[in-house]
């Protein structure tokens, strides 16, 4: 029997992306080779420098890319998000199902956007949540100027601790070249 190499699909899908890089800039193309090659030799331990799967890398490289989708499915502040729409409540409903979550937010996407998501969703739990129960009202759109004032200087006054480098903590918590 004579043994034939067979190459996958998905590395047929990548030097095809590749050789239309290559048409319009080669040198490109050649540093994402290279750093396909620093992927496959090297263990990096950086928490967010994740290895995507080929079909999340293919994924990237449509043209959701020149979509503007400012906001949440259903509530975008341009028409014409359809089917990104579509695409993030997929997204949101596989997070849910794999964490077993009521809700999944999955825009982010940066260690800086993700912190403040997560920062924004605690002010919303400790300060607007009580400030708006306390003037018997369910959204901010409700509050009187002065009332918002207030709660959006109350929004302003809150810390997050923010280790240094050396002890442990990331660029972005104040690191000065940043």
């Amino acid at each position: 029997m004579e043994s034939e190499e067979k190459i996958s699909d998905v590395s047929t899908a990548f030097n095809k992306a590749l050789d239309v890089i290559s048409t319009s800039e080669p040198t490109v193309a050649e540093h994402i080779r290279g750093e396909l090659g620093n992927q496959r030799s090297q263990l990096k331990l950086i928490a967010s420098e994740n290895y995507a799967s080929p079909a999340v890398l293919l994924a990237m490289g449509n043209w959701f890319s020149d979509k503007y989708a400012e906001g949440t499915p259903g509530h975008r502040f341009y028409a014409g998000c359809e089917y990104v729409d579509k695409v993030e409540t997929l997204a949101s409903d596989h997070a849910k199902e794999l964490f077993n979550a009521n809700y999944a937010y999955v825009q982010p996407h940066s260690g800086i956007d993700a912190n403040l998501v997560a920062f924004w969703s605690i002010l919303a739990h400790r300060i607007e949540a009580p400030f708006l129960a306390s003037h018997n009202k369910r959204h901010v759109n409700d509050l009187t100027d002065s009332d918002w004032e207030t709660l959006r200087t109350s929004f302003g006054n809150q810390r997050m601790i923010g280790m240094s480098l050396d002890a442990g903590g990331h660029l972005t918590h104040g690191f000065r070249p940043n």
